[in-house]
């Protein structure tokens, strides 16, 4: 919180409270302690600081004692009253000599600076004790040399106004006013005394005061916290209790379940009473069920070891022609691929065959233009050195003339044009080992072609020879799982059977031990029976 120094009015705000709450809201004790504080302060400035000052400007000796031990009385605290005591005073001093060294300046403003005169000083009592009070400022600065001449100067003019006659009153009147000056320096030093042990109970107000509402603060924070507390419990409490009455409802609708299960399976449990009373009735029609049984289990294991015979042999069979229609596929697949791959590579041999016919026709008519471009140009040569040679020859025997000028612009055209063969021979030269690298790519474009074609073909091919496969081995499966789930029917039928024959035999009439003897052998029977049955022939997995 707030630890610095304040007013001692200041309160923080109300924290919100809920209707239900048990907690007390800090706003009325705090309103309260505000009211209280008011009143001490302003009781305190009017008795400590204003009543003595007032009766000072005054000049009633009588009034100061009297206000010191009377009751406190309202002062005026508007600007307008408060100047005309300070005049008053001033024109006291005036006319008194100075009793000491102290000025009455400081006098009157010194205890004066502590002192309150409305309500927005004692809502600020440290910033109070140092601000001065407007009501005691003074008109200008007075010295006890000042007032001196004052009164030598006043004296000086009753004396030239009134004559020598009247020397005697003056005199009297001088030691009266002296008398009157030394009073009112203690008066003021009495004053002086009166304000600063004020000064000193105010500041002990203010730090007490400031203790309360540290005080007051730490409760108020004490009082959030454990209304904050209490409202953390009471949803606490709220949730308990909402889960209380949750599990209270699923405790009985878990009880009321439990009784009905109870109900059924004791219901149930008569119902089976009843009915293993009936089966014990039954004894003989047990030996027969039981040999019809063993009966029964032989035919079904002769039954499953035919089955299983005649699904190898099916198997065995279906294997052959699988096989045979697999061959005869890869036959008709070689040949397709054989006659495509001859056709493809009649197709390139004619294809390379008219690329060379093109390359060489090509290459002829190239070597042919640059044959005769290099004739062309040798003679441009000779013709060119030859028109060099008569150009230096003219040039030394005759001066330049209109035919030499002729002859030098036909050499520089001839030389131009010399410059546009010569180009064009390099660029038929580029254009030929372009059409060189262009055969070689389109002969490797041509290898690359034919292997991915054959690549092509080979997974055709194997696609169509998978997708066979598949079919067929779906076919299989099916018929497999057919099978397979004709055969666990009759294992579980016959395992029903057993269940129930065991139990007969368990549950039997112990009254007749003779019968029980052949029994007992019987399981051990019909668990090989069956063991016989279910594992007679591995089973077959799919490829």
């Amino acid at each position: 919180g707030y630890t610095g120094l304040r007013s001692c009015t200041w309160t923080e705000p109300p924290v919100h409270v809920f209707s239900n709450s048990s907690l007390l809201t800090p706003g009325s004790t705090s309103s309260s302690c505000d009211l209280t504080l008011l009143t001490c302060l302003l009781i305190g400035s009017y008795r400590f600081c204003i009543i003595p000052v007032l009766a000072v400007i005054n000049g009633r000796d009588e009034d100061l004692w009297t206000t010191l031990t009377s009751p406190c009385r309202p002062a005026p605290s508007s600007s307008k009253g408060a100047s005309h005591p300070t005049v008053s005073l001033e024109k006291r001093i005036t006319h008194c000599k100075p009793a000491g060294p102290t000025t009455p300046r400081t006098a009157l403003t010194s205890p004066c600076r502590s002192a309150p005169s409305t309500s927005k000083g004692a809502s600020h009592p440290t910033g109070s004790l140092e601000k001065k009070s407007p009501y005691c400022k003074p008109a200008g600065p007075i010295t006890p040399r000042a007032v001196h001449k004052t009164s030598k100067t006043s004296s000086r003019q009753e004396k030239s106004q009134q004559g020598p006659t009247h020397r005697s009153g003056s005199r009297d009147g001088i030691q009266a006013n002296d008398l009157q000056g030394e009073r009112s320096n203690q008066h003021i030093q009495l004053l002086k005394q009166l304000l600063a042990d004020s000064n000193r109970r105010f500041q002990a107000i203010a730090i007490v005061l400031q203790q309360s509402l540290t005080r007051e603060d730490e409760a108020s924070r004490q009082c959030r916290e454990l209304y904050e507390e209490q409202v953390s419990l009471q949803e606490e409490l709220a949730s308990s209790v909402h889960s209380c009455v949750r599990l209270e409802k699923e405790k009985e609708e878990l009880r009321a379940t439990l009784q009905d299960a109870a109900q059924r399976l004791q219901e149930q449990h008569q119902k089976d009473l009843a009915e293993l009373e009936q089966k014990t009735s039954y004894q003989a029609e047990w030996d027969k069920s039981h040999l019809a049984c063993q009966e029964e289990a032989d035919k079904c294991r002769t039954l499953m070891l035919q089955q299983m015979e005649e699904l190898k042999a099916s198997h065995e069979a279906m294997k052959q022609k699988l096989e045979s229609s697999h061959e005869e596929q890869l036959q008709r697949v070689k040949q397709q691929y054989e006659s495509s791959l001859q056709a493809l590579r009649n197709a390139h041999t004619q294809e390379l065959q008219r690329f060379d016919k093109t390359s060489k026709d090509t290459e002829f008519l190239l070597r042919r233009e640059l044959e005769e471009l290099t004739v062309k140009n040798n003679a441009l040569m000779e013709k060119l050195a030859a028109h060099e040679n008569r150009r230096k020859e003219l040039a030394e025997h005759t001066q330049k003339d209109s035919h030499t000028l002729y002859l030098e612009q036909e050499l520089e055209s001839l030389k131009v044009i010399l410059d546009l063969k010569n180009k064009h021979l390099h660029q038929q030269e580029k254009k030929l080992a372009e059409i060189n690298k262009l055969t070689d790519k389109n002969v490797t474009l041509e290898e690359r072609l034919i292997k991915v074609q054959q690549e092509n073909e080979d997974l055709k091919a194997r696609m169509e020879r998978h997708a066979a496969l598949s079919r067929q081995l779906s076919q299989d499966q099916a018929m497999l799982q057919e099978s397979l789930q004709k055969e666990s029917k009759v294992n579980k039928r016959l395992s029903m059977e057993n269940e129930e024959l065991l139990w007969k035999l368990h549950n039997g009439d112990p009254s007749s031990p003779q019968r029980m003897s052949p029994i007992s052998t019987a399981p051990s029977q019909f668990f090989k029976l069956q063991s016989a049955c279910s594992f007679s022939s591995p089973p077959v997995s799919p490829r």
